[in-house]
């Protein structure tokens, strides 16, 4: 089968999977636990963890359909925010304490509800001026492990097509002319969809424990992330090998260069998955 169609077969399963997911795993186990015991807990994080993808899921329903439009400049953009939350939720989880919980859950509530009001990097309370302890993370500050080799060269790059950065004009230039119906670089964004979901499926669902509808289902989790990710490290091979002709000597290293890490960093081990396969 052709490798695009290929990839077309694995984002539909993902899709699937992870809707799945959402209904019969995705429960606010530290909001309720919260609501009964009075207290504050590491639930939280599966919450924070939760609402990431559910998020995130619902964004990759939108990313399949940009794909099928060929706008592959608002997929880069939508996928940028699943990075993010990628990165966010596998933070929260490995650096957790009790703190971390009012960075990034409470206090971002409080602010968005105008409650606290956070300028000059400062979180201020409303009412009584008080200074609240809050740190408000880049993602930048929060890559961990095999993630670092490759975060900033990748981010950089999704990053040019969220923001209104005039490097990416011949995106929208077909012959000479201003075009919204040029369609380059699908089965790149393909590739790179996958690799963020790859990871996102690591870290919160092919993880000991969690609670699964049935044994076939966490089979057929557990089954695609590890097909899928042998089949990325593959082509991530061969984007390894990048070699565009409009491109200059210098940019065609760098994105060499940020294929080969973003490779490497598939043989880390997120989750429960061992990756003797690769």
């Amino acid at each position: 089968m052709d490798n695009e169609l290929i990839c077309n077969k694995l984002i539909n399963q993902y899709l699937l999977r992870g809707r799945k997911f959402v209904e019969y795993a995705c429960f606010r186990y530290g909001y309720y636990n919260a609501q009964i015991s009075g207290k504050i807990g590491n639930g939280f994080v599966d919450d924070f963890q939760y609402f990431v993808f559910t998020k995130s899921i619902k964004s990759l329903g939108s990313i399949r359909e940009l794909l099928r439009l060929g706008h592959v400049e608002d997929v880069f953009i939508i996928l940028r925010t699943s990075f993010e939350g990628y990165i966010a939720s596998r933070y929260i989880d490995e650096e957790y304490n009790t703190d971390i919980l009012n960075d990034f859950i409470f206090i971002p509530q409080l602010i968005a509800a105008r409650k606290i009001i956070y300028q000059n990097g400062k979180a201020v309370e409303r009412g009584t001026q008080e200074i609240i302890e809050y740190i408000q993370r880049n993602p930048s500050d929060m890559k961990l492990g095999r993630d670092k080799r490759y975060f900033y060269d990748f981010y950089a790059f999704l990053c040019n097509y969220a923001h209104c950065n005039f490097s990416i004009i011949n995106e929208f230039i077909d012959d000479g002319q201003f075009s919204c119906d040029k369609s380059d670089n699908i089965y790149m964004a393909k590739v790179m969809t996958l690799f963020v979901y790859i990871k996102l499926f690591e870290s919160i669902v092919t993880v000991e424990g969690e609670d699964f509808l049935n044994s076939r289902e966490e089979k057929e989790c557990y089954k695609l992330v590890r097909e899928s990710t042998k089949f990325i490290y593959d082509r991530l091979e061969e984007f390894s090998k990048y070699n565009c002709k409009t491109a200059s000597d210098e940019l065609n290293r760098h994105m060499r260069n940020m294929f080969k890490n973003m490779r490497s960093s598939l043989k880390e081990e997120v989750g429960s998955i061992k990756k003797d396969f690769l």
